[in-house]
């Protein structure tokens, strides 16, 4: 089973996020949500941002309001900045990837 799956991430200046990934989390209006390798294909609005585990287990951080996400056999886009979502004058510099700590349990 491959437990991995593709993250774009996209504004309409440009590319944020361009990797393979073993998961992200973030929400909706129904509450926190995951996506995993071979995740059921979705269209979903999305609101505070991404939590991202890359296939170093490193967990990393995209802030933004609001954005679309599409799921699509074992490919997930997410287009930020879309008109009437949030601020037009977005570039890809002005959003931060942060590296977040690991939890340890």
């Amino acid at each position: 089973m491959d437990n991995k799956f593709h993250l774009k991430v996209v504004s309409r200046e440009g590319v944020i996020f361009d990797e393979e990934v073993i998961s992200i989390t973030s929400y909706n209006d129904l509450g926190k949500f995951d996506v995993l390798g071979l995740h059921a294909n979705f269209i979903s609005l999305v609101n505070k941002g991404l939590t991202i585990s890359d296939l170093k287990s490193k967990q990393k951080e995209i802030k933004f309001d609001n954005a679309l996400l599409k799921v699509r056999e074992n490919n997930v886009e997410v287009y930020v900045g879309i008109e009437g979502m949030s601020p037009s004058n977005l570039k890809p510099a002005d959003f931060v990837v942060e590296d977040k700590p690991t939890k340890v349990n």
